[in-house]
């Protein structure tokens, strides 16, 4: 089925695991601490992007001042609280495991290395998928991603020679 490439690498947050809604309930309740107006639609489009920067987006277009690290801090641990809630999309599951040991397999990740590295855990991928590329990884998320051939170069392939899988228009 995959013959045509030497490797997959997937997103993680909204394509690999269902962790999405959780981030979204979480900067809900950190936008309404912090008085900053939170479009749901919004923010989840910018999917990919870290917090932090998002934030100072946010707050630069309503013309507000706001602590971003502290929103940040806030933002994070209310998602933590409810990490081990992250659940693997079925269908992403059934890929991943039918190609284990057929082609090799890497995560290119806008969350940190710590958070992503307890999703995979906590879900039982890492087992399947021994590559990581995190927001810690790389100096540009989005604008200009490296996420790929990083991932390509941990893989011991050709960046143009991958499938990748990503759910935002910011990632694409």
């Amino acid at each position: 089925m995959f013959e045509q490439y030497d490797a997959l690498i997937f997103d993680m947050d909204g394509t690999l695991v269902d962790s999405m809604p959780l981030h979204l309930d979480a900067w809900q309740i950190t936008s309404d601490e912090f008085q900053l107006a939170f479009d749901r639609e919004l923010v989840n489009s910018y999917g990919g992007i870290p917090t932090r920067k998002i934030v100072a987006m946010l707050a630069e277009q309503q013309g507000v001042t706001i602590d971003v690290e502290a929103f940040t801090r806030r933002k994070i641990a209310l998602y933590l609280q409810h990490i081990s809630e992250v659940s693997v999309f079925p269908t992403m599951a059934e890929l991943v495991k039918a190609q284990y040991g057929k082609i090799p397999m890497g995560i290119g990740t806008g969350a940190p290395r710590d958070q992503a590295q307890q999703i995979l855990h906590t879900t039982g991928l890492a087992a399947f998928i021994p590559v990581l590329v995190s927001a810690d990884d790389v100096q540009n998320h989005n604008a200009q991603p490296r996420y790929l051939p990083q991932s390509a170069e941990l893989l011991g392939v050709d960046p143009h020679r991958c499938l990748v899988f990503e759910d935002t228009e910011i990632g694409i």
